[in-house]
């Protein structure tokens, strides 16, 4: 049994942005962590992958494209706690924007909420007005009856009586981009709390944060050397083979040999969480959940041309013949004629070459800025299990787990945000309490 006394230990394996999170607010309540990462670097699926280099104008590589909005206030306040100044100056923060090419422009207003979405919809431009009705009511409908029992099960099925250009060019990109899951397939619920809390909230909730340093600078390597500062311990490069219950705890097995601590919390991707409970008969239950969950894919396509681009907003979509969104990265990087295009969801493009990619992207670029010399490509990142399908029948796992002290974070686990960064840092945030209160 554990000295009441005595500062808590916790071990938390895998350091992605989940795991981090849970550390610094671990850290912050006075426990002792130390964290297991099998990656030779922190910050699991968002994280730099390629330093860059000035000299060969190659430009620094996150592991795919990330866009927040202004509602991810705990990912805003944990990057303020670890690397003060950062939250305001790692993005570049815009108002609410969709932009398409063929005449189609949204633009939330500076006024204050609602009023800056209602008016950014009535003044849009390439809608009718019967149209920029119906979009402001459904919006409208989210705050009184999204969340009844009653309520749609599917994104498809919320918006079927919406006109069909709101549908196409704004709520099906909408929900791809923030569940990463078709409309069709999409939970209605998950996606009306998501656009209840960034379009019925401050002003400010429904901008969109592009960051403007790599994801490895903007949050994991501030947590990692705020954590080490305050005594926490970051294992890279350190794989946990095996976990079992210990006389006060948990024991962990990696190429550092054993050790013990009072709780244990996996950090991990789905998958390699369901493996390290599949030893225990009474988490079989949990296993069946991960198991049962199914993926969707993210593909960024990172390209540099050789001339410097007019895009006239920094998020610029395509509906056709896939919808993507091209994020203009030489207003966030600083680097000429540097773009990525992202695409949500599965989809044909997910068997689409390089060459097939080049071409998509650059005649779509070329609509809207006319000729240009054909674009440096640079590197395609297809991830096709980036993250779970939130359906409306999906069943999450909870961060508990029915051995004593042993606990679940990560994006997947039950919690009221989809695959998000924001889902990951609030599964940490959540996670840390219910720790504490063991003490």
């Amino acid at each position: 049994m554990r000295n009441p006394g005595k500062q808590m230990d916790v071990g938390i394996i895998g350091a992605g942005w989940a795991g981090l999170a849970t550390a610094i607010e671990l850290t912050l309540s006075g426990c002792k962590v130390t964290i297991y990462e099998a990656a030779k670097s922190i910050g699991g699926r968002a994280r730099r992958i390629e330093s860059g280099s000035m000299a060969s104008q190659l430009p620094v590589l996150d592991n795919g494209q990330h866009l927040l909005i202004g509602a991810y206030t705990e990912t805003q306040r944990l990057i303020e706690i670890v690397s003060p100044g950062m939250s305001a100056g790692g993005f570049l923060r815009v108002p609410l924007t969709l932009d398409y090419p063929d005449g189609i422009l949204l633009k939330a207003f500076k006024l204050p909420a609602p009023l800056h979405l209602a008016a950014g919809i009535l003044f849009a431009n390439g809608f009718s007005l019967a149209e920029k009705l119906a979009a402001i009511g459904f919006i409208r409908h989210l705050q009184s009856q999204a969340f009844k029992p009653e309520a749609p099960a599917s994104v498809a099925e919320a918006i079927a009586n919406q006109p069909e250009k709101i549908r196409r060019y704004l709520w099906e990109p909408l929900c791809v981009a923030a569940l990463n899951t078709p409309a069709n397939q999409a939970s209605y619920k998950v996606f009306a709390r998501v656009l209840k809390d960034a379009l019925t909230g401050s002003r400010y909730a429904s901008d969109f944060m592009i960051p403007v340093c790599d994801l490895s600078g903007l949050f994991p390597e501030p947590a990692s050397d705020w954590l080490k500062e305050r005594g926490a311990i970051i294992n890279t490069q350190q794989r946990i083979r095996t976990i079992k219950p210990g006389p006060n705890g948990w024991k962990t097995d990696c190429e550092v040999g054993e050790a013990c601590h009072d709780v244990l919390v996996i950090a991990t991707s789905a998958p390699q969480a369901s493996s390290l409970l599949s030893k225990f008969p009474e988490c079989a239950q949990i296993v069946s959940q991960i198991e049962a969950l199914r993926y969707q894919p993210i593909v960024t396509v990172y390209v540099q041309y050789p001339v410097r681009l007019d895009l006239r907003t920094p998020l610029t979509g395509w509906i056709d013949p896939v919808p993507f969104f091209v994020f203009d990265l030489e207003a966030t990087h600083r680097r000429k004629g540097f773009i990525a295009a992202v695409t949500s969801a599965e989809g044909p493009h997910l068997d689409w070459s390089d060459n097939r990619w080049l071409n998509e992207i650059h005649d779509r670029i070329e609509q809207s800025q006319g000729s240009l010399p054909r674009p440096r490509f640079i590197k395609r990142i297809a991830e096709k299990r980036a993250t779970f399908s939130c359906t409306p029948d999906v069943v999450r796992p909870e961060q508990t787990t029915p051995c004593k002290n042993l606990f679940l974070v990560g994006d997947y686990v039950e919690g009221p945000y989809p695959s998000t960064l924001e889902g990951a840092v609030r599964s940490g945030v959540q996670c840390a309490k219910l720790v504490t209160q063991l003490s």
